[in-house]
């Protein structure tokens, strides 16, 4: 026997033994991020990519995935739509399992068709337009965020139930398409409810002063009975907020949860009885499973996470792994399917629900919270009792 030969034979014996042993599935998963570590996104990006790899931490530790350990890969797409496709396809050299892009639906889309063309699996970390999904990129895309119609629903119904606020003036923002959706899910649900709009006014959240608009709730308060304002906005409007209130309008203001956080409400000092729903209120969440992830994110990282935006990942993680562990797989197609068939599973964030036709959360419980005297506090939790329709989340005719 030559000795390339006894090689040869040496090797293909140690190979049948790790076969034997499972030692070859020892690979690692990989998950790519594409996602935004510069620019104007990048601050809710990075949260959202801390709390990922808090769980490929936590998951590693218990065994992994299928017995593999989980590795990842990532790309800075500097919060510009060219550089989205450029990390993209660099993530994707790397051959992974699953691609978490961008939380803005428009910096992460360029990434996640890229990712739907190889035939792999992507989620924006916390994008809130339905179209981050089977809509807008393809039947492997999710969002692991809620959409902004929920939460236009969730507090027009809170509003009402809770509150009995009946008569509502709304402003709506139309610089981004989050705020109008947000809108029209307020629109659906509170005339549904038996609530009336008594007014509707348009600004963007960076005017500089929005005086008429003040003045026209100003006269529906008085004059039509107004008993609170839908603000369809951001943290970004704090100026329109203070000139609402320094016009001695003090009636309750709701929000989305674009509002979720306190360093904006800098900008209207004692800010009082405005209320938004959230996924999570990050200081005094009333579940001990949110709190301790909130805990162990700020002994992490020195500092408690920007908003709830960063939070949705983590949540959309342990259900991929569920669907990988119940698949034996990370193929794309069999992962997507087993996710398509979850109603109200479990996370450490509470349920969470897909479909074919729906990969994001558009029925879930969320956290009604209030800002007084310049703090955001829980109030309680609340859910709509209706799915919303398509054309609303759509915005179909309007």
């Amino acid at each position: 026997m030559t000795t390339r030969t006894l090689a040869s034979g040496l090797l293909a014996g140690a190979l049948a033994a790790v076969a034997a042993t499972g030692a070859l599935a020892a690979d690692p998963i990989k998950i790519g991020f594409a996602i935004s570590l510069s620019g104007r996104q990048s601050v809710t990006d990075t949260d959202g990519y801390r709390f990922a790899q808090m769980w490929i931490e936590k998951q590693n530790a218990a065994g992994g995935l299928l017995g593999r350990q989980i590795e990842f890969v990532t790309a800075d797409n500097k919060t510009d739509l060219a550089e989205s496709v450029k990390a993209g396809q660099q993530v994707l050299r790397e051959d992974p399992d699953l691609v978490a892009v961008s939380c803005d639906y428009d910096f992460g889309a360029p990434a996640a068709v890229q990712v739907q063309k190889a035939g792999k699996l992507s989620v924006f970390q916390c994008a809130v337009d339905p179209k981050a999904g089977v809509v807008g990129v393809g039947p492997y895309s999710f969002s692991a965020g809620i959409a902004s119609q929920l939460d236009g629903a969730v507090i027009a119904d809170w509003a009402l139930k809770r509150k009995d606020l009946k008569k509502a003036f709304v402003l709506e923002d139309v610089a981004g398409e989050a705020q109008k959706s947000a809108c029209a899910g307020f629109k659906w649900n509170y005339e549904r409810e038996g609530g009336e709009i008594a007014g509707w006014e348009q600004f963007r959240f960076d005017d500089a002063s929005i005086a008429s608009q003040v003045s026209e709730i100003a006269n529906a308060i008085a004059n039509d009975g107004v008993e609170t304002v839908m603000l369809c906005s951001h943290l970004g409007a704090g100026g329109a907020v203070r000139q609402i209130r320094a016009a001695g309008i003090d009636v309750p203001l709701l929000g989305p949860s674009m509002f979720d956080g306190v360093a904006w409400t800098s900008a209207v000092p004692g800010l009082t009885d405005f209320y938004i729903p959230t996924a999570v209120v990050i200081e005094g969440d009333a579940r001990p499973d949110v709190q301790a992830l909130t805990d162990a994110f700020e002994a992490k990282y020195g500092d408690k996470p920007s908003s709830m935006f960063a939070y949705p990942i983590y949540a959309w993680l342990e259900l991929w792994a569920k669907a990988v562990a119940a698949t034996g797989t990370t193929d794309s197609a069999e992962v997507v399917a087993e996710m398509n068939t979850y109603t109200d599973e479990p996370t450490t964030l509470g349920p969470r629900s897909f479909s074919p036709e729906l990969h994001i959360q558009t029925s879930m419980p969320m956290q009604i919270s209030e800002f007084t005297d310049g703090r955001q506090v829980l109030v309680e939790e609340w859910k709509i009792d209706e799915p919303i329709p398509q054309q609303v989340l759509y915005r179909i005719g309007g």
